[in-house]
């Protein structure tokens, strides 16, 4: 049944194939967005017509790509906070007093110390219930306590410096903290107590007195639940960062995961690409904090003022600077306190002028993860983002601002101070601002959308880093598809001469067969969404090659049949019937590497990949199906006393 109808299945699929590239031929996407601008109706033929075309890879279109680094270990630590925050809340509903509880710096082991030996049993249990396997208790504590004798603050400040010094030699030792009169050092990973413990007397004899821990519990998350976590921030990272792209309007992006810590991001034909990689880098980290009031504004700039040019930190207030500064001022600053900074930039230039610095408490009580609605609003002509908070975030900042009134609350956003105004009365409705300073109101209202989509799309999980970006300008897009076009022409015509010269007739129709396989191969990527690439175009080339390869081993067999005195239909049906088993061989073997280049590859090896066994599938039909159909056809409609060959 199905050889009767195979004749009209190829014109079908013909058609069909036409169908599918009109719209990319005649550029309908152009037409579509200028009738969009314009406000216009579309023309009636453009609504005939599918609005897919052919989606042009970064090489051949030109746009982003980037490959950023998730900071996974980052993500473990946050874990932890929160697992440290939800346990502390249960020893404020037990009542059970505690002298610190959060992670120990530089990990993400869980850290509480209780005042009373005798509730660590409540508290185990509770972790166990809780968290099951998923959090395991270390046997030997990673934390060392030494109390330093009787002394001024001042005194502990000077020995500590002395510390920290010593530590940044130690491999055995992570970091270490002030707290009153003691130092707190945490150890490295395999480091032992026994050894640390020596090597800290030895170099500090004088009255340093090594403290145990008898109420300290510490918890490190189990390796399965490690790589759960890790799993599902890279995952997370990746449609986080999707759904940003999707809503900043860039068509057929690329973004997968590299790898067990990497993101790529491809943004073809991206038009503004500073501002796209902004929106994609953006953490989107918002969080509230107390202002901390000990220590004077005036002595809080010249502690940062001496630790930068003591520790030649450099000039700047990014959060890798903001880091180094914050590890300068150990025992200078109180150990619950970390220092941020508010950035003020010149309204022409756009650059950074001048940061002013804020003593803020490390503890969260509100974060971004606590919005239920966030909007572009303008007042006085300047643009601001307003948000409400969900029923859990408006308990816990009515909480907060009823707790602190008279205080200044800051509102960091990727951990730079946005602003700090004075709590003057609670604030229980759960709504709140932000504003962002001074400029234009066109660029007012671009960077209150972005913040506003980054808000909505929520936080990235993980902090990103740039580790490869390349930009590819439309002119190098469209060199690549002219070159692109017209090797492939280049390579089609050889190959179709060839074929007419050497198998005249035959020749013309296995011609056919090629350009229709060409036709079905783009029909294909437009149907189902593919992408093609510079490397695709290069596996159009190839399976051109492979194409008319299939075409030469069934006319060879047939020529072979007619010299051994075959009738025309016996010759190709034997010549059909006897190669059609190499070519299928040759054919699906490298089909199969294409499958296999395509599972491990990435990017241009993909396009590769893709074009190639489209083209395997589609040259199996017109080289073994679609000319053997035309043969039998033309040989039962007309008396053909010799086949031109």
């Amino acid at each position: 049944m199905l050889g009767r109808y195979k004749n009209y299945i190829a014109v079908a699929l013909t058609l069909l194939s036409i169908y599918l590239l009109v719209p990319t031929v005649f550029s309908f996407n152009q037409i579509r967005d200028a009738s969009e601008k314009s406000g216009e109706s579309l023309p009636w033929y453009v609504r005939l017509f599918p609005d897919k075309q052919i989606n042009l890879g970064l090489d051949l279109r030109g746009g982003i790509y980037l490959e950023l680094e998730v900071d996974v270990q980052g993500a473990l630590a946050h874990r932890s906070e929160i697992i440290a925050s939800t346990v502390t809340r249960y020893l404020n509903e037990k009542k059970i007093a505690f002298d610190q509880t959060g992670i120990l710096p530089k990990t993400s082991i869980v850290s509480l110390i209780l005042k009373n030996p005798s509730d660590l049993p409540a508290v185990k249990d509770y972790v166990r219930d809780s968290y099951g396997n998923n959090l395991v208790e270390l046997s030997k504590p990673p934390l060392l306590v030494f109390r330093m004798p009787a002394g001024s603050p001042e005194s502990y400040q000077s020995k500590f410096q002395e510390v920290v010094a010593w530590s940044r030699e130690q491999k055995s030792v992570l970091d270490v903290q002030l707290r009153d009169q003691d130092i707190e050092v945490t150890l490295a990973k395999n480091a032992t107590a026994e050894e640390v413990t020596s090597a800290f007397l030895a170099k500090f004899p004088s009255g340093m007195e090594a403290t145990p821990l008898k109420a300290g519990l510490f918890y490190t998350q189990s390796e399965a639940y490690q790589k759960t976590l890790k799993d599902e921030t890279l995952e997370q990272a990746v449609v986080t960062i999707r759904n940003r792209i999707d809503r900043f309007g860039v068509a057929e992006p690329n973004i997968r995961k590299l790898g067990d810590s990497r993101v790529v991001v491809e943004l073809p034909g991206a038009q503004d690409p500073e501002r796209a990689i902004a929106l994609v880098k953006r953490s989107g980290k918002l969080e509230f904090k107390i202002v901390d009031d000990s220590v004077p504004p005036a002595q809080v700039q010249t502690l940062i003022d001496t630790a930068r040019t003591e520790n030649k930190i450099p000039e700047g207030f990014t959060e890798d600077i903001n880091v180094q500064i914050n590890e300068a001022l150990k025992g200078k600053i109180p150990a619950d306190s970390e220092i941020a900074f508010e950035t003020q930039f010149d309204p022409i230039s756009k650059k950074v002028t001048k940061g002013i610095p804020y003593l803020l408490k490390k503890k969260v009580d509100v974060s971004g993860e606590m919005l239920s609605n966030t909007q572009v609003k303008v007042e006085h002509n300047d643009p601001y983002v307003a948000f409400t908070l969900d029923s859990t975030g408006t308990k816990a900042f009515g909480d907060l601002t009823t707790a602190n009134q008279g205080k200044r609350l800051a509102i960091l956003l990727d951990g730079v101070v946005t602003k700090a105004p004075e709590i003057k009365t609670a604030i229980t409705g759960g709504e709140a601002q932000i504003t962002l300073g001074q400029g234009d109101y066109n660029s007012l209202l671009k960077e209150a959308q972005d913040l506003v989509l980054v808000l909505k799309e929520g936080a990235l999980p993980a902090r990103l880093t740039e580790a490869t970006k390349t930009v590819i300008g439309p002119s190098l897009g469209k060199t690549s598809i002219d070159r692109g076009f017209h090797s492939t022409l280049l390579a089609a015509l050889i190959v179709m001469v060839f074929m007419a010269v050497w198998y005249k007739g035959s020749g013309l129709l296995a011609d056919l067969a090629v350009t229709l396989n060409v036709l079905f191969i783009f029909s294909a990527l437009t149907l189902f969404g593919g992408t093609l690439t510079l490397p695709g175009v290069a596996g159009i080339v190839l399976t051109i090659g492979m194409a008319v390869d299939a075409n030469v081993i069934i006319l060879e067999r047939i020529k072979e049949e007619l010299a051994a005195g075959r009738s025309i239909k016996a010759a190709v049906d034997a010549g059909y019937s006897n190669g059609i088993r190499a070519v299928v061989d040759a054919n699906m073997t490298t089909f199969f590497s294409g499958a296999i280049l395509y599972y491990f590859g990435t990017g241009p090896v993909r396009g590769f990949a893709v074009t190639l066994m489209i083209g395997i599938a589609t040259t199996l039909f017109t080289g073994v199906v679609l000319t053997r159909s035309v043969y039998e056809y033309i040989l039962s409609r007309y008396k053909i006393t010799k086949l031109s060959i």
